[in-house]
């Protein structure tokens, strides 16, 4: 996990977070443009993240749920004021699924991967307060359709041939269980291959299992750049769990949505 130590300006802060920064040394660990994510080594480990307002409610309202399954880190707080969304979070021990430690042994990595994933999609989804993700992604897709609109790296066919196979298979998807919605290596914290725990929760809620496992699979082949641990990674999730059309389906959805 990337980390540079920088500056945080208490001052504009929330209330409720500032206790966590006082005298406490930052760093930047942000990975992606849609929120800004800091590391804070103070009285307490852990991770802040800001963003436009509303875009982090979800992911605090899905962290707490994880969390009341020993899934996740506990939320320390969060704030929606001034168009930003506050969220702090504790750090869980360990590294990512991406860390030197764990990409070295591949085969061992991969198959914890599947069996962490189990966890997750073994969760009641009537306690989960994220309901219709299948519906809010189908809905996307269909808009981005419309505009000709889709990740070329997860459907690299011809658009027109792939939004004729959506609608084919569209009918399959289910919204039956709890996903993460952003299954991938980064996103799983361990320590020794011991499970700490899931981040980054904010694209889950109940939905398809095969949009985990679509995700599962493009993790492990764009993190390890190669497909030979596809295999361990289904054994131990369970291979008789699998409908490979729903598989197709969710690597479409995804394909289609942003």
């Amino acid at each position: 996990m990337k980390r540079t130590e920088t500056l945080l300006h208490i001052e504009i802060l929330p209330a409720i977070i500032k206790p966590f920064i006082h005298n406490a040394r930052i760093f930047d660990s942000s990975c992606s443009d849609a929120a800004h994510t800091y590391y804070i080594e103070g009285s307490v480990r852990s991770f802040l993240k800001v963003s436009s307002s509303g875009k982090l409610y979800r992911e605090s309202i899905l962290t707490e749920f994880f969390h009341s399954h020993g899934l996740a880190p506990a939320v320390l707080g969060y704030v929606s004021e001034n168009d930003h969304d506050y969220l702090l979070t504790e750090a869980l021990k360990g590294e990512d699924g991406i860390s030197g430690k764990h990409k070295e042994d591949p085969y061992r990595l991969a198959e914890e991967f599947g069996s962490c994933l189990k966890l997750i999609h073994n969760l009641s989804p009537l306690d989960c307060l994220i309901k219709n993700r299948t519906a809010e992604m189908l809905l996307e897709a269909e808009r981005n359709i419309a505009r000709q609109y889709c990740d070329s790296e997860l459907i690299p066919e011809n658009v027109e041939k792939a939004s004729k196979k959506f609608s084919e298979l569209k009918h399959l998807a289910q919204a039956d269980t709890v996903i993460h919605g952003d299954y991938c290596l980064p996103n799983i914290i361990m320590q020794d291959f011991s499970l700490s725990g899931f981040v980054d929760l904010g694209n889950g809620g109940v939905g398809d299992s095969h949009y985990d496992l679509f995700w599962g699979i493009w993790t492990l082949r764009y993190n390890l750049h190669t497909d030979k641990y596809k295999d361990t990674f289904i054994k131990a999730y369970g291979r008789d769990k699998i409908d490979w059309d729903r598989l197709e389906l969710c690597r479409l959805l995804a394909g289609f949505t942003e």
